[in-house]
């Protein structure tokens, strides 16, 4: 078990944040971490992992087993109760365990914590603080066997942050901002740390230095200016003696100004623009040197496979064509069998192309890979739909869907097409009706509710949803589309030719009018017109006339 603690003797320079990004690419590796959450008068290690952790879940942790070992005498009998799982989907099956602070949102965490006498902790002559964190550290190691723990250190110089560094850390790594305060307090850690005499086990820990919220100089001619500051730190930590060789940089990013979020699982550099902050290879620097004598050959290979795997994924989404799209996400996949993603958008593609069992079938390796992933059960349902008589399995899949997510829009808008093929209006209807109540702004839904009441034969109620289409998108193609029709079911030929035409001038494609004359049973009338046969030729529309 390697244990790594960060610190920071400031606040505010992303010390949790960076911890949490590194467990979550251990996880990612299929790694097992434990983190532990030593800032127990500002806990917020929780936080990080708001998405993947249910903060109700946590009723007891660090602060309550020391006051319950400084009364009783006794350590706990089950340790399993102090843990909470963060249920984070690591890439290799890898997991995380969580020893938080303690239940903070109980005023008994408090006075816990102010109860605690450190001194007679740690330095009475009976004192059994040592060994009550030794032995924490081994009951981890013994009953969770994790790969790493990391350890989210208190602020400060002070008695817990010292034991956090000291005591029971292999590997520390020490985070500042660029200003005095930060860099001299960091520089007097460092040398405590490397100071043999402060050392209670006997073994240095290994220490790296990490330099945040830098700017990132997105022109060339400013780049020297990351060198200076660098330079600068060095110099500042170095004065008496060589403590450090190197200074890491997490760059400041504004997308975390505004909200902390997981970067590492990111890809940049090679695919993005070069005004967009690299943070992710910041972290990915940091954790390959962290993790640079704990990953064996196969492991860094799979590691490196999975960022090769996430970059391909991410150029497929960024290029058009249909091919090129297909070749990256297949060369995603050979790197990683569980790409699920991959063989989602490679059905979705597949799908488009009409390629109808080649879709299904990747779809249903995304769905073995993932079998909750209402995102791909989705695509399945809606590559079945474009398949002959497959109408029972849709709706199945649909049903599943809603029931896990009763806003689903597009499970609600496909079992609404799936009711209105069948000629059941009114259950169509309903759900065409849902659409507006999710999303009032949605201008399609009117559209769809607008052509339910039109086949119904309510032609005010059509108009009326047809026109508050019009209303939110006064060029849409679809909304002009079906305005026409309302005026050829009521036998207005000269409102319905001009509506038509306004679809076709907002953008109406063969593919979909073709789709719309071979369900829609009002254009049958129009098929050996020849009027209509000179719009469609003037419009380049060429389609089939269903029999």
């Amino acid at each position: 078990m390697k244990t790594i603690t960060f610190y920071s003797y400031k606040g505010g320079v992303g010390r949790s944040l960076t911890l949490a990004n590194i467990a979550m690419r251990l996880a990612d590796l299929g790694k097992k971490v434990c983190l532990i959450d030593f800032d127990l008068e500002a806990p917020g290690l929780h936080l990080k992992f708001k998405d993947y952790l249910n903060s109700k879940n946590i009723k007891k942790g660090l602060v309550e087993y020391i006051s319950e070992f400084q009364k009783n005498g006794f350590l706990p009998d089950d340790f399993k109760d102090y843990l909470v799982d963060i249920n984070y989907d690591g890439r290799l099956d890898g997991l995380i365990k969580f020893f938080p602070a303690g239940n903070v949102n109980n005023d008994n965490y408090w006075k816990d914590l102010s109860s605690i006498n450190w001194k007679d902790l740690f330095y009475n002559n009976k004192s059994h603080g040592v060994e009550l964190l030794l032995n924490l550290k081994e009951v981890i190691n013994r009953d969770e066997k994790p790969d790493f723990l990391l350890i989210d250190s208190r602020t400060g110089i002070t008695d817990i942050s010292g034991i956090a560094m000291t005591l029971l850390a292999d590997t520390v790594v020490t985070l500042a901002a660029n200003n005095s305060e930060n860099i001299n307090g960091i520089s007097k850690i460092i040398k405590s740390l490397k100071n043999e005499k402060n050392n209670l086990t006997g073994v240095l820990p290994e220490v790296h230095f990490v330099l945040t919220r830098i700017p990132y100089y997105t022109n060339p001619e400013d780049k020297h200016k990351e060198a200076i500051i660098i330079k600068k730190t060095l110099n500042i930590i170095n004065r008496d003696e060589e403590l450090i060789s190197k200074v890491f940089v997490i760059h400041s990013d504004r997308e975390l100004e505004e909200e902390e979020k997981f970067k590492i699982n990111n890809i940049s550099g090679k695919s993005k623009r070069n005004d967009i902050v690299p943070i992710e290879e910041d972290y990915l620097t940091l954790f390959e040197e962290l993790t640079k004598n704990s990953l064996d050959g196969n492991e860094v290979s799979k590691f490196n496979d999975l960022r090769e795997c996430e970059l391909l994924i991410e150029q497929a989404l960024s290029v058009r064509d249909k091919a090129i799209k297909i070749n990256l996400l297949k060369k995603a996949i050979k790197l990683n069998k569980k790409a699920d993603e991959a063989y989602s958008l490679l059905a979705s593609i597949y799908d488009d192309l009409e390629e109808y069992k080649t879709a299904l079938f990747n779809i249903n390796k995304a769905l073995t890979i993932d079998k909750t992933n209402l995102h791909s059960k989705y695509i399945k349902a809606y590559i079945l739909d474009n398949m002959d008589d497959r109408d029972d399995e849709v709706l199945m899949l649909l049903n599943e869907i809603i029931d896990k997510d009763s806003e689903h829009w597009q499970a609600i808008f496909l079992k609404g097409n799936i009711y209105y093929r069948k000629n059941h209006f009114k259950k169509a209807l309903k759900y065409k009706l849902q659409l507006v109540d999710l999303d009032p702004n949605y201008h399609v839904g009117y559209n769809e509710v607008a052509n339910v009441y039109r086949v119904m034969g309510e032609y005010d109620k059509a108009f009326e949803y047809v026109y508050k289409n019009l209303e939110l998108n006064p060029k849409s193609k679809y909304g002009t589309g079906t305005l026409g029709e309302i005026y050829a079911e009521l036998g207005n030929d000269r409102e319905f030719y001009k509506n038509l035409q306004l679809s076709f001038v907002f953008g109406m494609k063969p593919k979909a009018f073709q789709r719309i004359i071979s369900t829609e049973k009002i254009y049958r009338k129009y098929f050996n017109d020849k009027k209509f046969l000179e719009l469609l030729n003037s419009y380049r529309i060429k389609v089939e006339f269903p029999k």
